[in-house]
């Protein structure tokens, strides 16, 4: 893929051959070719008018906490979000206003409102990853999601516009958002609207939502749930009846703890890795005719590689 030069303005953020495992929570995959690390919003705006004048497709990435990336050389550019990190507050009443950027990870915000005793995002207690990721997942427990808290989300354009959404617009289902269908739009931030409380009502529960979480394997190297729970099933379970838990393919393994986890042994490969998915994919269908469907992203696998 051919790879123009950087207008002068963009030259400080536009890095070449950049590892991209230590960008991601499995600690897995290749290396950028291109990454743009945009600052601030205009940065993001430039960035998005320099890639659509050149015709070339891009990668997102944020967090890393719930991508997959192929081995070798990234050839599209890669956009890392993560460094969009600013949050304001403003109040409106007794609402706690908080703006925040896409590259903000949850687990600070959270912090924040347990300190101030801000009401509104326990759901998403202990849930790794970015803002603009969460959004794009709609990220959350059985106790809820990341929407229930959404006022506003601002995005830029395929041509470096800027472009705001209220919350009740986007359509909201379990582990996606419609925020996800515009692939020429990228989310720069969004308005988290909180209720103030008390920091002992948020700690309570936020400890309830946790404790449903206690049987994951914190610490591993994992990219979080590799699969999404089918309709009125739990696909943890149907991997461990499935006799998934503990299989292993190179450096890759189930975890003894969670099914539904892969973790990261030994600085495997992330072929490594989707080959263990798709082997777990295949048991769960032989012996329960049901084709689980990932919830972690690919980023450089062939197209459709991780669909099913």
């Amino acid at each position: 893929m051919r790879q123009p030069s950087a207008p002068d303005r963009l030259k400080e953020i536009v890095l070449s051959d950049v590892p991209l495992a230590p960008l991601t929570t499995l600690g897995a995959g290749g290396t950028a070719r291109t990454l743009v690390s945009p600052r601030n919003r205009d940065e993001l705006a430039l960035a998005a008018r320099w890639l659509k004048s050149e015709a070339l497709s891009y990668h997102i990435i944020g967090g890393g906490s719930n991508s997959l990336v192929a081995d070798g050389e990234i050839e599209a550019p890669v956009i890392w979000t993560r460094k969009l990190d600013a949050v304001s507050i403003s109040r409106e009443g007794s609402d706690i206003l908080l703006t925040c950027g896409a590259g903000v990870l949850l687990k600070n915000i959270f912090a924040l409102s347990l300190q101030e005793g801000w009401s509104g995002l326990e759901q998403v207690a202990g849930i790794p990853g970015t803002v603009g990721g969460a959004l794009i997942g709609n990220a959350g427990t059985k106790e809820g999601d990341i929407s229930s808290a959404v006022e506003m989300v601002g995005s830029v354009t395929a041509v470096g516009g800027h472009a705001t959404i209220g919350g009740r617009e986007i359509r909201w289902s379990y582990r996606k958002s419609s925020l996800a269908e515009d692939g020429d739009a990228i989310i720069s931030y969004a308005v988290l609207r909180l209720r103030q409380s008390t920091k002992e009502a948020v700690t309570a529960a936020a400890r309830y939502t946790l404790g449903q979480r206690s049987a994951q394997p914190f610490g591993a190297r994992t990219a979080g749930c590799v699969f999404k729970n089918p309709q009125s099933a739990k696909a943890g379970r149907m991997l461990e009846e499935a006799g998934c838990k503990g299989l292993s393919v190179g450096g890759a393994k189930v975890s003894d703890v969670h099914a539904n986890f892969i973790e990261n042994h030994d600085d495997c490969s992330a072929a490594d890795i989707a080959k263990l998915a798709k082997l777990c994919q295949g048991k769960v269908y032989e012996k329960f005719g049901v084709m689980l469907r990932f919830e972690i992203k690919s980023l450089g696998f062939g197209r459709g590689f991780m669909e099913g």
